[in-house]
């Protein structure tokens, strides 16, 4: 083909595609950036009081396990070991080590490590706008690129989005690889995985996502961040895979369950070798003491209505796992009084609460054990509405007001979730100033069928991404015509007792709104305390029915028995009282209950724990008993 003059001119003036880029050379170079900071982070780091020689709490494949030294009654926003600063090396070293990876993945949009690499060195230092860019840029192939943007989303806060993005992640995925992903047992132990091993595939995907509903951290937050946490670990891991790291050994299984259950390295440490060694240096790797043990017992999930608080404790030094959702780095165990009343066929539950700011503000104070791992060595006064909740979006809202916290930043919500079905109820709390000092208290009322349900009581100062919450299980079921039933008791600050009947049970008010005097703890003083509870199931008895009332010593040691025994030691005679009384016919007409309260004085008692118990005897049957451990002391939370 023969061209005109004009026609060559013209193709002469387009520019030619540009050369595409040495993609294996630019691979190489980011590979060898990262080396070099990661040997530089190591020559850096500070040296370790820990040998590397003596016993493990744990051992996770090639890796000794230790926690650090608090106990559960410790300070909790002042752990043993706080992260140091980056020495100015290492981290002049890192924003080199980013800005080369970012040049490199704007020429190289499709390399997978690369890509994965500048998310993770950027999340390393809580860029977030930065890795979500980064992750929007990557070009490779797969669900690779959207489960970078997984992990920016996450630690954005963004959880409902981070979600989805793991979702479309996960569906990508080969059903083995989804399986393992998506596998609650890493984090629960052993119990949890022989469970879910027992289970068909339909059977074990239905009992996982029970399981991560149940273990979200705090319903008050859209979405579940402890899912996604786990799932930005899991893509985490991925990335460190092919990557040279702090302890410069090949990555391995140990490594990902590791990093899946506690988190990335947020320090190392070199510890002194002797003059014998050869090899890489030994390093011990340090966790974020800030993250929180989030996962509940293996037994509470199996029956949340079962649960007790202990079950859902998040301070523990020993733990399995560890989280900090970002929007509540934090989450400390609530004070908090739950009673359960019955209203006809419906359950009535009141939670009394306070919310207590442990000392010290600073993140780096946050108490939580750090655990080590050594590589190679082994608020308003007005009373609250009863909401009647019909499905997730009932509540009922306040103007809070006062306090100790700031007003615009804290809230609280009282969450059940039916055991049975998996509905998720809840209302928005009251809270109520307590003066100057560190606690801010309030109560929440909710009305549900009579059943079987996980009740979970939150709080959240947003300002400081700090939250309390307490969990446990309720079950009650609708009295039969002519059983006698028990409500539990509700302790209260004391309304004078008419003089010259101090032992006598009085006739009280409804509880659902004319009681404003209930502790917000079961942690009582040296004084006089005004005990209520509902007897239901009287309507129809004839006679009188007995009431017994004891206050009892909770613990004691064998050598207090002993010594009690010899007549070394005084013995710790019950508090009590007793009374009969008619069932008055007015009173529980139309299956009413019958409402009564006494006034024990617990001035004469050790500080220490105790059991309060009640007796109902109706002429003719069995005593009816209900129970209560309490905590005399010396300093208690104020009832409102």
């Amino acid at each position: 083909m023969v061209l005109s003059p004009l026609v060559t001119a013209l193709v002469l003036m387009v520019p030619a595609p540009p050369v595409p880029p040495d993609s294996l050379s630019l691979h190489r170079e980011a590979r060898s950036a990262q080396e070099r900071f990661e040997r530089l982070r190591v020559r850096h780091a500070p040296i370790s009081w820990w040998s590397g020689s003596g016993p493990c709490d744990e051992r996770v494949g090639r890796f000794c396990l230790r926690f650090g030294r608090e106990s559960e009654e410790e300070e909790e926003d002042r752990p043993s070991w706080i992260p140091p600063p980056d020495a100015p090396e290492v981290v002049e070293a890192r924003e080199d080590l980013i800005a080369t990876l970012t040049d490199i993945a704007h020429r190289i949009p499709g390399d997978p490590w690369v890509s994965g690499q500048r998310v993770a060195y950027l999340s390393e230092v809580g860029r977030w706008d930065e890795a979500l860019e980064a992750a929007t840029h990557c070009r490779a192939d797969g669900w690779w690129c959207r489960a970078l943007e997984g992990i920016a989303l996450h630690g954005m806060g963004r959880t409902l989005e981070a979600e989805d993005a793991f979702r479309s992640v996960l569906e990508a995925l080969e059903p083995e690889e989804r399986d393992e992903w998506v596998d609650p047992g890493i984090l629960g132990g052993a119990e949890w995985r022989r469970h879910l091993g027992r289970l068909d595939p339909d059977e074990r995907m239905r009992e996982e996502e029970r399981m991560w509903s149940l273990a979200d951290p705090l319903f008050m937050l859209e979405g579940n961040p402890l899912w996604t946490e786990h799932l930005s670990r899991r893509v985490l891991a991925a990335t460190r895979e092919t990557a040279r790291n702090g302890h410069a050994m090949r990555w391995g299984r140990d490594m990902t369950e590791l990093l899946v259950r506690y988190g990335p390295v947020v320090a190392y440490e070199r510890t002194r070798e002797p003059l014998s060694y050869v090899g890489p240096p030994l390093v011990v790797g340090r966790y974020d003491p800030v993250p929180r043990n989030l996962f509940p017992s293996f037994d509470a999930i199996l029956d949340p209505a079962m649960s007790e608080p202990r079950d859902w404790l998040t301070h523990q030094r020993r733990t399995t796992s560890r989280h900090a959702p970002s929007s509540a780095r934090r989450i400390h165990a609530m004070d908090a009084q739950v009673t359960r009343f019955l209203d006809g066929e419906d359950l009535l539950l009141r939670v009394d609460w306070a919310l207590i700011r442990p000392p010290g503000d600073s993140t780096a104070e946050v108490p939580t054990p750090s655990a080590d791992t050594n590589g190679g060595a082994g608020d308003s006064p007005a009373g609250v509405g009863l909401t009647h909740a019909t499905g997730a979006g009932a509540e009922t809202r306040f103007d809070f007001s006062g306090g100790s916290f700031p007003p615009d930043s804290l809230g609280a919500h009282l969450f059940v979730v039916n055991v049975e079905t998996g509905e998720r109820l809840g209302v928005q709390a009251e809270l109520h100033r307590e003066g100057e000092g560190p606690a801010s208290t309030g109560f929440a009322l909710i009305r549900v069928p009579a059943g079987r349900y996980l009740l979970s009581m939150e709080g959240i100062d947003s300002r400081e991404a700090r939250a309390w919450r307490t969990r446990m299980g309720v079950e009650k079921t609708s009295p039969h015509r002519g059983v006698i039933t028990l409500s539990d008791l509700l302790l209260l600050a004391p309304t004078p007792v008419p003089e010259g009947h101090p032992e006598r049970a009085l006739a009280v008010p409804d509880p659902t709104g004319m009681l404003p005097r209930a502790y917000s703890s079961l942690v009582l003083p040296q004084g006089p305390v005004e005990v209520l509870w509902e007897v239901y199931g009287l309507e129809g008895t004839e006679g009188e029915v007995r009431f017994e009332l004891k206050v009892e010593r909770e613990g004691r040691s064998l050598l207090r028995r002993l010594g009690q025994a010899v007549r070394l030691l005084g013995s710790d005679e019950p508090l009590g009282v007793g009374w009969r009384e008619g069932v008055p016919r007015d009173e529980v007409a139309g299956r009413s209950p019958l409402r009564r309260s006494v006034v024990v004085d617990l001035s004469s008692l050790d500080p220490g724990e105790y059991e309060v118990t009640l007796s109902a005897t109706p002429p003719g049957r069995t005593p009816v008993t209900v129970g209560r451990r309490v905590v005399v002391s010396e300093e208690s939370l104020p009832a409102r």
